[in-house]
């Protein structure tokens, strides 16, 4: 063991089960693995235990009641194809819950963490969130939404912490507002749509999301677009919106 030992490919790797299988297959020593721990023992010949590294976690999502803009805001990502290039492309989008406005949104060929972190953070920056308005982040558990570089920085946005709420998996009921926007985005825009390149994909996937937010109306916000509920909400003007509960 001490020849292993002193290889450097055994310098940092090979725990004493592995050296009981390399003396079997070397040297033809019927030694079970309890044995060979206790010589690695005896002679100080164990690795070092790796220590596990805690991954950043948020927050489970809780039952709760929004009953103004800027509350609650889903986030979630949909696939696009692009037919005469024969891949796929990203939208990311970010809703709010009260108004169902897209606040920001992100399209890519690829959309990493970093790239949610960018596109939430001018969101926070273009509607001037701060701690008096208590936003809640939610999201499913996708990579980006777990990925390390997106939770540590989720309580950094704007001058303020925020609270990133992760849905439990299964669960699309509780990122039930921008899941339906994604139907609305699958339906209305991308089946009817044959993308030939990706910069056509890009242009038309803005003009939709500007349809939406200025242009189509909601019968949940008394046939409204959400840009309207937004104006009104700046006004200080009763947006006759009920209370929703996610």
């Amino acid at each position: 063991m001490e020849n292993y030992r002193s290889k450097k490919e055994f310098a940092n790797g090979g725990g004493y089960q592995k050296l009981t299988h390399y003396l079997r297959r070397d040297f033809n020593y019927m030694v079970n693995s309890k044995k060979t721990y206790r010589l690695c023992r005896e002679n100080g010949l164990l690795l070092p235990k790796m220590k596990k590294r805690k991954k950043p976690r948020s927050k489970r999502c809780v039952n709760r009641i929004i009953c103004k803009p800027h509350q609650m805001w889903e986030l979630d990502l949909k696939y696009g194809f692009i037919h005469g290039e024969n891949r796929f492309f990203y939208i990311l989008a970010i809703i709010d819950v009260y108004m169902r406005l897209i606040v920001n949104y992100y399209i890519g060929l690829r959309c990493t963490g970093k790239d949610l972190v960018f596109t939430l953070n001018n969101a926070i920056k273009k509607y001037r969130i701060f701690n008096k308005d208590q936003l809640v982040i939610r999201s499913d558990n996708g990579t980006q939404m777990t990925s390390n570089v997106f939770i540590k920085n989720a309580n950094k946005f704007g001058e303020d912490k925020l609270l990133h709420e992760l849905i439990p998996p299964a669960t699309p009921n509780k990122n039930a507002h921008i899941e339906a926007f994604n139907s609305i985005l699958e339906i209305e825009f991308l089946q009817p749509r044959y993308f030939m390149t990706y910069g056509q994909a890009y242009l038309e996937t803005a003009e939709f999301m500007e349809f939406y937010n200025t242009g189509r109306i909601h019968g949940s916000l008394k046939y409204r677009t959400p840009m309207e509920v937004f104006e009104s909400f700046k006004k200080g003007e009763d947006l006759n919106i009920p209370e929703i509960k996610v």
